[in-house]
């Protein structure tokens, strides 16, 4: 089930292993051995993430960045790596103590991680390029726009309506290192209390990313491919921005830009389930024919409810 030699992180053979669910692209395990040890075992699905040199530098330096506190960081190997040649690594098995934080809470995880992150310059790889890019998502619709059905002209005319403001902002965005999928299912509460989690995405990219990913997933008040639409709860938004700035005061000065990450990235989003659909639906799993196009009205409805948080008209 697991092809490695755990002689390389001074293990032996375990005794019993568990699949974990809950992940949509790497492969998990719990594996148990015989002296009562638990770790979390995980192989990186190199058909998504290509370049595992960079993953493995950035994990390398998160170790010795103020921020590594703040994580469950991989188990060494005897060389000193973390990553077999297949992708393998392992970590300590963190049993989390309570599902239910406060978003106030979550929002100065977050923004702590992130101030830790960023307190000192270090040689950060980038892992996923252009991953939270508004202009390449831009480009990638503009190459399939005159496929998408006119039914959806609508869609797509308030779409491209809000493209002068969103590319406009990702010109004036503070470069920073963020995690690039923070939400609550990515931190663990422990005894020790927060964990962040699910490490492979963290690169070079935008002050506010985090911020924007954590209110996606906690104050949307419906998934993202519900038919009836969606909107954020305002008093969710603004326990999670009280949150993070307070643990991260820098986003309070920008405040200009990074309240407006999470209305950019569901933005972002929506083009991209609107560029998947005009495609043929590629990309994302869809339960029937329509179910990209939903999830981008869906997405773009959030945007609107978001852009009014923040005083914008739309």
């Amino acid at each position: 089930m697991i092809s490695t030699s755990w002689s390389d992180w001074g293990r032996p053979e375990p005794v019993a292993l568990t699949p974990v669910s809950g992940g949509l692209i790497n492969e998990s395990f719990r594996a148990e051995f015989g002296s009562g040890e638990f770790v979390f075992a995980q192989r990186v699905n190199r058909g998504v993430f290509r370049d595992l040199d960079a993953i493995e530098q950035n994990l390398i330096l998160l170790r010795a960045s103020p921020a590594s506190e703040l994580v469950v960081n991989p188990i060494l190997r005897r060389d000193g790596g973390i990553h077999d040649a297949g992708g393998w690594r392992i970590q300590p098995w963190i049993q989390e103590v309570a599902q239910h934080a406060a978003p106030y809470d979550c929002g100065q995880f977050w923004g702590r991680f992130n101030r830790l992150l960023n307190e000192r310059p270090a040689p950060w790889k980038t892992v996923l390029p252009d991953f939270h890019s508004a202009a390449l998502r831009w480009d990638q619709w503009a190459n399939v726009r005159q496929m998408a059905p006119l039914e959806y002209s609508e869609l797509c005319t308030e779409l491209e309506g809000l493209a002068p403001l969103f590319l406009n902002l990702e010109s004036k965005l503070m470069p920073a290192v963020q995690h690039h999928d923070a939400k609550r299912a990515n931190m663990i509460l422990s005894e020790q209390g927060f964990r962040a989690i699910d490490l492979d995405t963290l690169q070079p990219g935008y002050l506010g990313s985090d911020f924007a990913d954590l209110v996606r997933s906690m104050a949307a008040v419906r998934a993202e491919d519900d038919p009836k639409g969606n909107s954020a709860e305002p008093e969710t938004v603004r326990e999670l921005w009280d949150g993070y700035v307070n643990g991260c005061p820098e986003a309070a000065v920008h405040e200009d830009t990074v309240s407006l990450m999470p209305a950019y990235l569901s933005w972002v989003q929506a083009l991209r389930f609107a560029t998947d659909a005009a495609n043929g639906s590629t990309y994302y799993r869809i339960d029937y024919p329509e179910h990209n196009w939903v999830r981008a009205q869906n997405q773009l409805e959030l945007v609107r409810s978001l852009l009014k948080l923040t005083r914008f008209t739309v």
